[in-house]
């Protein structure tokens, strides 16, 4: 179960206050870095201006790993190609945790799409991924094809404005569109 959803800023943040009232969970910023610390969310009011995009492009803004607060997560190291030692938070090596990226608005007003996903199938990402959706639901958002979309979304897509199911860059023949009557 992959959970894809159209959010702004004031879609977003009701939606990630009601999922985390279910379930104590944090938040975990991803990427590859040069120290084994990175930023941990214990409350989603805490993750910087979530809903807006941090690149063009959906699969490269900043993402997050979603478990429940007293798992352990582990983190990969290695060398980078000029010898300097490495760290990656990465979905293989955390079974009982999901990926969140948030997309939002890009810079130039189009809305790029989120997921929440993981490569594992076992009782506790189920449960992430369902809270997730049922907190979505819970928060005004609607299902248009296989995504879920935010009030003001909704009204973005209502209005014309683009919701670009990848990337700023993709064609507009792959946006999101309302289903014709």
């Amino acid at each position: 179960m992959k959970v894809h959803f159209f959010a702004t800023p004031a879609d977003i943040s009701p939606a990630l206050a009601e999922f985390e009232s279910k379930l104590d969970v944090k938040f975990v910023e991803m990427g590859v870095t040069t120290t084994p610390n990175r930023a941990i969310y214990l409350e989603s009011d805490e993750i910087p201006e979530p809903g807006l995009a941090t690149h063009e492009t959906a699969s490269r803004s900043k993402a997050y790993l979603v478990s429940r607060r007293d798992t352990k997560n582990n983190i990969r190291s290695d060398a980078a190609p000029d010898g300097q030692k490495r760290w990656n938070l990465v979905s293989a090596d955390n079974e009982e945790a999901v990926i969140l990226s948030l997309g939002g608005l890009w810079t130039t007003g189009t809305l790029l799409p989120g997921l929440m996903d993981s490569m594992h199938d076992n009782p506790v990402v189920k449960e992430l991924l369902k809270s997730f959706a049922a907190a979505l639901k819970k928060s005004g958002f609607k299902k248009v094809k296989q995504w879920w979309v935010g009030p003001e979304a909704m009204e973005m897509l209502k209005a014309g404005k683009r919701l670009a199911t990848t990337a700023e860059q993709s064609p507009p023949a792959y946006d999101l569109k309302l289903p014709e009557k």
